[in-house]
């Protein structure tokens, strides 16, 4: 994909920063200092790393050739310039020259002040960054990593159940979820734990007693793989008939968007069809407008991020095998609150599979 990319744009290199997980995706390497991923026209495939990181770099990456930038004359330039960020911007541009660079293609967030200097020897074209896409659909090692994840949401959040019949309380109740995570290897921050009227906003992670209905979202990622998953279940607490018919008409929808998701289908096509069930059963959306209702997108990609490609609302990407995303419709009315069931499901060529199954509706009213 990348050197297809290049030749349509007539361009000898892409040139990925450290910084995101587009790093990680494309070289498998962790850095907490500045690092650069080269691919060239010319079949390079090179990572540039601090000396400090270059003996790990060799071990860790899968990038065929690493260069340290004491090997590419960094600290001599330093020690003439003066100043590390024109010294950094002379080293790439030299490195660049030598494989007779006359075009460089750069994502969104790339530094500015490297930009700035490339702009001077090269033309520069900002282009979408490239690895988006190519991580919307997952090798079967990266399911397995979600897979992973989704597993001890699920144990957290039957821990969570069990809290529920003594601790009405959000915020004790989301330090017992984050703790339980965190203790088995993931890190879940902002768990969403939304009681009451307040839960009518969707992000809000909610605070202090827990009344008649609670959202609880969780959504870590593992500390030693670094895939996320995706939950969300409703609890009915208490009698609340308004919450209670949402939360029916939302499962429905949900039902009915996963059991028609397979490879070939349109992400809109999914989108609509929750819109469908809610508008017929008598609840607002954004596609209509609306300020209150179904108020936000049908799901989004998980991986290396909580938010990624693909998106499943209104527009036409085309699902495809190996796509994770999350299918969680919601209904929010100030009035009464909000409701939410999530799961992350796969797509597969004549169906989908979901990783995070568990039972829809959790009334512990009786309990």
């Amino acid at each position: 994909m990348l050197y297809e990319l290049l030749k349509s744009k007539n361009a000898q290199f892409y040139i990925q920063h450290s910084g995101d997980n587009n790093f990680y995706y494309a070289t498998k390497f962790r850095i907490p200092n500045s690092a650069f991923y080269f691919v060239g026209i010319d079949g390079t495939d090179l990572l540039v790393v601090p000396e400090m990181e270059k003996n790990r770099a060799s071990r860790e990456s899968k990038v065929k050739e690493i260069a340290s930038l004491t090997d590419l004359g960094y600290h001599e330039r330093l020690k003439e310039l003066k100043d590390s960020k024109r010294a950094l911007a002379q080293t790439l541009i030299e490195l660049l020259k030598t494989h007779k660079a006359k075009k460089i293609l750069i994502p969104p967030n790339f530094p500015s002040f490297l930009a700035l200097e490339f702009l001077k020897y090269f033309e520069v074209e900002v282009v979408e960054n490239p690895f988006l896409k190519m991580r919307a659909v997952k090798s079967n090692d990266e399911i397995e990593k979600i897979r992973d994840t989704s597993v001890a949401i699920i144990e957290s959040f039957k821990l969570a159940l069990e809290l529920l019949k003594k601790v009405r309380d959000c915020d004790m109740l989301r330090n017992e979820i984050e703790t339980f995570l965190f203790s088995r290897g993931y890190l879940a921050q902002d768990t969403i734990v939304s009681s009451g009227k307040l839960s009518a906003d969707p992000h809000f992670i909610g605070h202090g007693e827990i009344k008649e209905h609670v959202i609880i979202d969780i959504f870590p990622k593992s500390r030693k793989h670094h895939y996320y998953s995706d939950f969300t279940r409703t609890v009915i607490l208490d009698d609340c008939p308004e919450i209670e018919e949402m939360l029916d008409t939302v499962t429905e929808a949900q039902q009915k968007a996963i059991s028609m998701i397979r490879e070939g289908i349109t992400a809109k096509e999914v989108h609509y069809t929750v819109c469908d069930v809610l508008e017929e059963r008598g609840y607002h959306t954004l596609r209509k407008k609306y300020r209150e209702g179904f108020i936000h997108s049908t799901g989004h990609g998980v991986g290396l991020d909580i938010h990624e490609e693909p998106r499943i609302y209104e527009n036409e990407d085309v699902l495809r095998a190996g796509m994770v995303f999350t299918v969680e419709p919601g209904l929010y009315y100030r009035k009464w609150g909000g409701v939410r069931v999530e799961d992350v499901v796969v797509v597969r060529k004549h169906g989908c599979e979901v990783l995070t199954e568990f039972p829809k509706k959790i009334d512990l009213r009786r309990v």
